[in-house]
């Protein structure tokens, strides 16, 4: 049993081990007497800095982890955390060290031919020539040259396995080796030649949004020609119809609603009838922070970022609730407004700051084979950014954050500067990014500042991004 209190690096297995060992760690000390074993889970940050969750149970104060072979597939030195995520409060223990240690790679080492014995024969000729006291002298010779020959041998062969152990260690560390070198040039060639390429956002499909301030038992979201029902009690829907269970708080009955819409199946919390898994004709992600449907701004809030599936679509796909909430209807949005509401008065903009995040690809919205497909997430990268046009010339600078849960939030680009003399519409700027991937899974976010003194300036602006493989 590990308790977080006192832990610091633990012992996960080696290289290649396939849930061999139950981790139990004593979380008591994280949830206390306020919060339930629902609310823990554990993300693991891999030696080679790829962080994910990992599944684990719980029982009686006590969180197991097991271990599987993508958890151990890389050497080195990792990291655990866990969390306790209950409604808007988030507690984490320490960051555990985690250690996956080598192991040797199966193989045979054939024995030593036998020595030759030409030279015995040689020796026993001798022999017949010789009385027996010259005899005798000269066996006890050869038989302690015999011990001595028996003693290198031993040392030889001792030799021998050490250099095999090296050898196969050797081949292990040319075959990681190689497969580091083409996966970074899988990703290189990717980067230059990408199987996928999307921008966001584009006019071939139109976008919505809808921000909830209340939901209760009874109110419903019609979503073309879906209805969704918040419930107390799940039941069995009628065609066309879906039912949500009301969560503990607002925000998880968002993200239900959302899950819903893109079809997930939560037998516990969202009951479908047919034909409604998934929405035939949009998807939807939940996002609290600010976004833009075109020119609109879509305030801070409980939201669902919609997109529609199908491209060069006219027929209007209606929205309406019986819950608190506000509607932006599906438009096409040749751009995302950001609005730099950090300017505030002062001479060349001396106290301006930074504006609020801006959701630009909301948590797992990055899927391969776009949002009609399977929906399955990926990597991808920011690859190009284009400036369409800006409401002032003043000097603007972009920061570039990504986030999984949008509590904690990394920056990965610091101030890229945005600016020209662009207020023709007919005149774009292309600002190339040096980006490394974002996870799967993770959405995409900016925050803007500039020198002048407007609260209303804004810039317009596309995001290019390159999608990889699964296994890049």
């Amino acid at each position: 049993m590990i308790d977080l209190t006192k832990v610091a690096t633990v012992f996960i297995g080696r290289r290649g081990e396939h849930h061999f060992r139950k981790i139990e760690f004593d979380v008591s000390s994280l949830l206390g007497d306020e919060y339930p074993g629902t609310a823990l889970n554990a993300i693991y940050k891999r030696p080679d800095g790829i962080a994910y969750p990992v599944v684990t149970s719980y029982a009686d104060g006590v969180l197991t982890w097991s271990p599987n072979s993508a958890d151990t597939e890389i050497v080195g030195v990792g990291r655990l955390e866990i969390r306790v995520v209950q409604g808007e409060v988030v507690g984490k223990s320490v960051r555990i060290l985690t250690i996956v240690e080598e192991a040797l790679a199966d193989g045979i080492v054939e024995p030593p031919e036998p020595p030759a014995q030409e030279w015995l024969n040689q020796v026993l000729s001798a022999l017949a020539a010789l009385d027996v006291d010259e005899i005798n002298s000269l066996l006890n010779l050869i038989y302690n040259l015999l011990n001595s020959s028996y003693a290198l041998l031993n040392t030889t062969h001792d030799l021998l396995v050490s250099a095999a152990s090296q050898i196969g260690d050797t081949y292990n560390l040319l075959g990681e080796t190689r497969n580091t070198l083409y996966q970074r040039t899988g990703i290189l060639l990717n980067h230059w030649h990408p199987v996928e390429t999307a921008t966001a956002p584009d006019m071939a499909s139109r976008r919505a949004a809808i921000t909830f301030s209340n939901i209760v038992d009874g109110n419903n979201f019609v979503l073309g020609p879906v209805t969704y029902t918040f419930v107390t009690v799940l039941g069995s829907p009628a065609d066309n119809n879906v039912q949500v269970l009301i969560q503990e708080n607002l925000r998880n009955t968002v993200k239900k609603l959302a899950e819903a819409i893109r079809g997930v199946q939560d037998d516990a919390n969202i009951a479908y009838g047919t034909g409604t898994d998934p929405h035939p004709s949009c998807t939807a992600y939940w996002t609290s922070q600010r976004f833009s449907v075109g020119d609109s701004t879509i305030a801070p809030g409980e939201s669902l970022f919609l997109l529609e599936k199908a491209e060069d679509v006219t027929t209007a796909l209606p929205m309406t609730t019986t819950a608190v909430a506000s509607i932006n209807a599906f438009t096409r949005a040749p751009h995302v407004r950001y609005v730099l509401s950090g300017n505030v008065s002062g001479a060349g903009g001396t106290n301006s700051t930074r504006g609020p995040l801006h959701t630009i690809l909301p948590i797992g919205s990055v899927v391969i084979g776009g949002q009609g497909g399977t929906l399955s997430p990926t990597r991808y990268d920011c690859h190009l950014i284009t400036l369409c046009r800006q409401s002032d010339t003043s000097e603007k600078e972009l920061d570039l954050y990504i986030s999984n849960d949008e509590q904690n939030f990394t920056r990965i680009c610091r101030s890229t500067p945005i600016g020209a003399d662009s207020s023709a519409e007919a005149q774009h700027v292309q600002i190339e990014m040096r980006q490394a991937r974002v996870p799967v899974g993770y959405g995409l976010y900016i925050r803007m500042g500039s020198n002048g003194t407007s609260s209303t300036a804004y810039c317009d602006l596309k995001f290019t991004y390159h999608l990889y493989p699964a296994d890049l």
